[in-house]
């Protein structure tokens, strides 16, 4: 597939489920009450600790992909500093949490996943990981319907990815 079109398709698929997951857990309170922005809109530097592990127990990283991936995740609410994030990781690596790769990543020690664990909020299903096999089939139902729109709208934007497209349907026909 183009790689524009992956890129949009996947930033579609986690906008959605983002905001489902921030209305559910945080928004909708109740029968037509709700509260005000999400909680990360006034996260400071304290939450950034938690933030950080969290981020770290997926994979390494280094400060910048750290400010970027928290950008990311807060829809551009919050974008720690460099002054915030490095300080952060020095304090992480003295008190054994993380330590500095070869190539300026960073990466949890055993500790630092231990520490991510405790950590109340991470332990809540990461936004784009299904939860159920229905959750699944939803998503593939409404892809699948996406690139049909726009196989009728804009065929040849989808000619490219034809022949991989089918290959994925005759993989899904085996389940």
């Amino acid at each position: 597939m183009d790689t524009a079109l992956v890129n949009q398709m996947l930033r579609r698929l986690f906008t959605n489920i983002v905001f489902n997951i921030v209305f559910e857990r945080f928004i909708k309170m109740g029968e037509d009450r709700y509260m005000g922005p999400p909680p990360w809109a006034f996260i400071s530097r304290r939450g950034l600790r938690e933030v950080v592990l969290w981020l770290l127990s997926d994979r390494p990283m280094n400060g910048a992909e750290l400010i970027r991936s928290v950008e990311e995740f807060t829809w551009g609410f919050w974008k720690p500093s460099p002054g915030s994030v490095y300080p952060l990781l020095k304090q992480l690596e003295a008190e054994g949490l993380a330590r500095r790769r070869q190539d300026g990543r960073y990466e949890l020690t055993e500790a630092g996943r231990n520490a991510a664990r405790l950590i109340p909020w991470a332990r809540a299903p990461r936004p784009g990981s299904p939860k159920s096999i229905d959750e699944v089939v939803e998503e593939l139902e409404s892809w699948a319907m996406y690139l049909l729109d726009v196989a009728t709208t804009e065929p040849d934007r989808v000619a490219p990815y034809r022949e991989r497209i089918r290959q994925v349907g005759e993989m899904l026909l085996k389940i």
